[in-house]
């Protein structure tokens, strides 16, 4: 292989393709083995979304398809996924593009915010992996929020589900992954980014612009950024929170839709905006918890689709990693 050649390493949080796995990739990411009781819980969930998280198969499928995307635009580049916290691992995939002929690798994280506990730890992982390596040299690309075409298949994609809504005054909840408020510093980046995407998805939409509001008429005991004013109200707010005690980022998805149905609304649309990819957070949390939370309120439920494997996503990572793909442009 030619020593010239560009290698993009994409980065991911991971997940256990089986249930006798849900064990190791959790002792991977806790640093500790799981509480039996723990374990059976988690055990539980991957069982009702099929067995094993799609995040591997969806990564690996997104990595090929940008590899064929940078070859019809001319580039001599490989491209491999790599799990933080499961097979392939990160170090797996950036040696695997070394044997391939890549010295130069653009690293990119599936992750399409920065936090610490993904972007941080798959960067610490990836520089650690190369710096015994010699004549490879890892940069990084932006993270993929910002590539319009992320926000273009939001946008669309909301747009598609209010069309097909069965409810009559639905509530827009735009949705990422809750964190420790602890773990976010003064200029951390994750609040911050997600207010500017949930917003020009909302634009795309045709929804009204966001700002931050705290309204006890029209939505009561929920301040939140968003807007309220029609065609249809939105707001962004959190879900997925962990079990670590302390102060985490709200308003909570399901306290939103508690509200809203008790203010007049007959059902919500969520667009998952903090997720590139399908994985416990959407097809557990979203897909079977809170549908079934909108069953018990009496409101209607629907979610947009995640970009997975879709053309524009792709479209995206190349927008990200093009023009790093050569010495002179990085």
């Amino acid at each position: 292989m030619a020593a010239s050649r560009a290698g993009v390493l994409l980065t991911a949080f991971g997940g256990p393709d089986s249930i006798e796995s849900v064990g190791p990739f959790m002792e991977r990411f806790m640093d500790r083995a799981p509480a039996p009781a723990v374990l059976a819980a988690a055990q539980d969930k991957y069982r009702a979304i099929g067995g094993s998280s799609p995040l591997p198969a969806i990564a690996a499928a997104i990595a090929a398809s940008l590899e064929h995307h940078l070859t019809v635009r001319g580039h001599d580049a490989v491209v491999r996924a790599g799990m933080r916290y499961w097979e392939p691992s990160i170090e797996s995939a950036l040696t695997d593009l070394v044997l391939q002929g890549a010295r130069r690798i653009v690293m990119v994280s599936l992750s399409a915010f920065e936090s610490r506990v993904t972007c941080e730890s798959y960067r610490i992982a990836a520089h650690e992996a190369a710096s015994g390596i010699e004549y490879v040299d890892v940069c990084e690309a932006p993270v993929l929020h910002m590539a319009p075409q992320y926000r273009d298949f939001f946008g669309h994609a909301l747009a598609h589900a209010l069309g097909n809504s069965g409810a009559t005054q639905p509530l827009v909840v735009m949705t990422a992954h809750s964190l420790p408020a602890e773990d976010l510093q003064d200029d951390d980046p994750y609040v911050g980014g997600l207010r500017d995407v949930s917003e020009a998805v909302a634009t795309i939409a045709g929804l009204a612009g966001g700002a931050d509001f705290d309204d006890e008429e029209r939505l009561p005991a929920i301040a939140a950024f968003g807007s309220l004013e029609p065609p249809t109200p939105w707001l962004l707010a959190y879900q997925s929170r962990g079990a670590r005690p302390g102060q985490w980022l709200g308003p909570d998805l399901e306290r939103v839709m508690e509200i809203a149905a008790a203010t007049g609304y007959d059902g919500v649309v969520v667009a998952p905006i903090g997720f590139a990819t399908d994985h416990m957070e959407t097809l557990y949390d979203l897909d079977l918890k809170a549908a079934e939370w909108a069953i018990a309120l009496g409101i209607d439920f629907a979610r947009t689709r995640v970009p997975n494997d879709d053309d524009s996503f792709v479209e995206a990572l190349v927008w990200a990693v093009e023009p790093l793909l050569t010495d002179d442009q990085r």
